[in-house]
């Protein structure tokens, strides 16, 4: 899972496997480490309390809160995004996408992203 922040805005990229693991157990984490005793931690989940996506910040954590009926639909679908605007500046926007591959590798013809879904403009000529 990859972690964008934008000013007020937070946005999170879920691979294949975040997806998948997100299905199973209504969560993905990750937590990359700062130094032997520091990490981020951020994480989405559903929520039965949610009636709309929300964002927390309990104990320097990042949760993003999906209602479990719209978080199963948008797992189990070709539907690409969720978001969320807020009405007013107390919460960040949040945008949750799945991570496609991407259309162009590295100077080695590689790409690290095997995980991403299939890039929807693979087969387009540009």
């Amino acid at each position: 899972m990859k972690l964008r922040i934008h000013k007020d805005s937070l946005r999170l990229r879920l691979n294949r496997s975040d997806v998948e693991q997100f299905q199973e157990t209504g969560m993905c984490t990750e937590s990359p480490r700062f130094g032997p005793d520091s990490k981020l931690i951020y994480t989405v989940g559903i929520s039965s309390q949610s009636k709309v996506m929300q964002a927390r910040y309990p104990q320097d954590c990042i949760r993003i809160l999906l209602r479990i009926e719209v978080a199963r639909r948008w797992a189990a679908s070709d539907q690409i995004s969720l978001s969320l605007n807020p009405r007013d500046d107390s919460d960040p926007a949040l945008l949750i996408e799945k991570d496609f591959q991407c259309l162009h590798s590295d100077e080695r013809g590689l790409s690290d992203d095997a995980e991403g879904f299939s890039n929807p403009l693979s087969g387009c000529s540009r």
